[in-house]
Formats: structure tokens, sequence, C-alpha cells
């Protein structure tokens, strides 16, 4: 069948990514692809049927969803017709992975902090589980995305994405809810509660940090953040902050802000890191001049490559004259990236391996029924890091 056919034909009254799997399945049963074929990519689909590039991969996607095609391993994103290809609804073993996975471009890797890593994991885990698993990018998904995602229901799923940065994450849990699919949660905010759900406990994780530093007479600590803690999880670092400083008799600081509506317009990269910079100087100064500063606690490790270009520019020793705690224990993939080659004196890993692990295990469990009624909670130990060079 050939794309004119398309156009003019039945598929005119089915939504675009509707299309893409009609042509598919079209040019399976007429023998144009043929089983172990690989599926034409994204921008030969959109151009072949003249449609968007995103809706083009939305329809394959949906097309792998129906295992009209498939993928030869974990991981691997090129799709091939598989030898008994159908157009058969979905079985139930088959699980979707809703991620926020921003600028992630594809591939077998991702940094170990980042939503796309966990999506990653979640494959070979949830693939060993015997479950077949799809991967959706929750970023700026429509309710008519949802609509679109939940018209072949999955029999399970796993959010990843932050609920506060990702307006599809809570409306795709309560339509889980609504249907009875069995739903995950990687997160411990109190609209997650109502499901079973694996997190990172960041107040843990800030508190060790915390007395990490007051271990070695640190007592000036402050926390220094890019923007307000809104979120939940930046809420709980702050708390186990506070805990830590009452617990050694001491006054914990206000967070820092380094917020300016140019926070909004600036571009990523040197510019960027240069403005924050000098916010980080002027925010730094001040501190010490008020009582006193000793150590900073920064949002991850690629916020305190800010802080310690910042301190050397004032004249100061990174973690000497100041101590430099950051989170996440990465040094690569972030948007300052080669802007400093200074580290932190300390971060914390959140293994987010174990994050993955306790979320395919859940799931599995729950799909399964070898789950209690009530929500099930998982967390795990974080990982300390010192770098002694740094």
């Amino acid at each position: 069948m050939t794309e004119e056919t398309h156009r003019k034909g039945p598929s005119a009254r089915i939504s675009p990514r509707e299309s893409v799997v009609r042509w598919l399945t079209d040019s399976i049963a007429d023998g144009t692809l043929k089983p172990g074929d690989a599926v034409p990519t994204v921008r030969d689909v959109a151009a072949r049927l003249g449609i968007a590039r995103n809706t083009a991969a939305s329809g394959l996607l949906e097309a792998e969803r129906r295992r009209i095609v498939s993928r030869r391993g974990p991981g691997s994103y090129k799709r091939f017709v598989p030898a008994a290809a159908s157009a058969a609804p979905l079985a139930s073993d088959t699980v979707c992975v809703l991620a926020a996975l921003g600028s992630f471009s594809g591939g077998t890797t991702a940094p170990r902090w980042s939503d796309s890593y966990l999506a990653l994991e979640l494959v070979p885990r949830l693939s060993s589980a015997g479950k077949f698993v799809t991967i959706a990018n929750g970023d700026n998904l429509s309710e008519r995305g949802l609509d679109e995602l939940f018209h072949v229901p999955p029999a399970g799923m796993v959010v990843t994405g932050a609920i506060n940065e990702q307006p599809a994450a809570l409306s795709a849990l309560a339509r889980c809810r609504a249907a009875g699919i069995p739903a995950v949660v990687y997160g411990n905010a109190p609209e997650l509660r109502a499901f079973d759900r694996a997190y990172v406990d960041h107040r843990a994780g800030e508190r060790e940090i915390t007395q990490w530093l007051l271990a070695r007479g640190r007592r000036r600590i402050a926390p220094l953040f890019p923007s307000e803690p809104s979120k939940f999880w930046e809420r709980e670092r702050i708390e186990g902050y506070a805990e830590a400083m009452r617990h050694a008799g001491l006054e914990p600081l206000p967070c820092a802000v380094l917020a300016d509506e140019k926070l909004k317009r600036d571009s990523i990269g040197s510019r960027r890191f240069r403005f924050f910079k000098a916010l980080a100087m002027e925010t730094i100064a001040k501190l010490r001049r008020e009582g006193g500063l000793d150590a900073v606690l920064c949002i991850s490790d690629e916020w305190a490559l800010v802080a310690i270009a910042a301190i050397r520019d004032l004249g100061l020793a990174p973690n000497d004259d100041i101590l430099v705690a950051g989170y996440d224990n990465y040094t690569r993939g972030g948007q300052f990236e080669g802007l400093e080659k200074g580290r932190p004196a300390v971060t914390m890993d959140k293994r987010s391996d174990r994050t993955a692990a306790d979320l395919a295990a859940l799931l599995a469990a729950r799909m399964e029924g070898r789950l209690p009624p009530e929500p099930q909670v998982r967390t795990h130990n974080q990982q300390l890091v010192v770098n002694e060079e740094a």
C-alpha cells in the first residue's frame, strides 16, 4: 500500500499516530516488510507518511506495544518485524515505563543519577521477570497523548518522573488506579503514597553528608541551591541538614538561593555558568561577612562546580577554606561539564541501580499477586563518596 493510499483512504479518519500502526500492519500483510526486516527509522516514517517526527516516534512505540514490531534486546533502539507479527492486543505481561527522559537522545547508557538511567535499567530487570517492556517519554505528554497510551492499556506501569515536573505522571497514575492497572512509582511525596513505591531517602543522605562535614570541624554550613527548594525531595534534603545541625547543637543556616528571573532565560553552557558563578560569589561573600562560612551543601555535583569556581575567584581555597559537598556522584553528563575541573570534597551516590531493582521487583510481585493489598515501600542505603583528590 502506498503513502498516497493512506492519505486518501481510511487513514484519513484515524489519528496520525494510528496511521503509523496501520501502515506497518499493511506493509507486513502485503509483504513489503517481511519477518526479520528492519523497520524504517522515525525520520523515514515521518517523511513517508508526511507527519511530524514525534508523531512517527509515538506511532512506532504504539506498534511495539501491540507487538507488531519488536526490539532484539534490552536497550536496543532498532526495531524489527518479528517472526510472528500481528496486531494482537497487549499480552498480560506487558508493562510501560513512563519516564522523564528530557534531552536523552537514545542509546544503551545514561548518567546513573538520571531518570533515563532508571528507565534503561528497568528494561533488563523487568524482562528477566518475564515482562515485555516499553518506554514512554512523559515530558510534555498531553492528555491526548495519554489517551493514546492507554488506548490499549498496559498490564502494569512504572512511573519514574518527578510528579511536580511531569504533569502526565499523576494523570497516568490516576488512570491506572481507575482501571485497576498495577502501578509502581519512584518517589515518596504524599501524592504517591497510595501506590507501591521505591524511593531515595534524601533526608538521610543530606544528614549523613552534614555529619561528615561536622566531623571535620565545620560549623558554619549553608545549603546552596540554584532555586528555592520546592520539590518534596529538595525539602527533605533541607530537613536532613537541619536535623544534623540541631543534633550537634548548632543553628541551621537558611538555604542560600541563587534564584533570578534570568534563571529561566539564560542559555545552558558557559554563559549560564558564569552568571551563576557571579551569584554564588556574591552569596558566599555575604555569608562570610555575616557570620562566617566554612562549608556549603550543593543540590548536586553539577552545582558544586559553580560553588568551587566561585570560591576560587574569591581568592579562597575550595575544599580547604570552604568545604564543598555535592550530591549524585557524577562528573560527566551535566550542563556545566568541562567548565570547572574541581570536584566536591564529598558527595552521595544514590545507587539508582538498587532503586531500579526495587521498582522492578515491586511491579512484578504486584502483577503476580504476591503482595498484600496495602501499598508497599522500598528504600536502600546510599553510598557516601569522599573525593580524596578534591
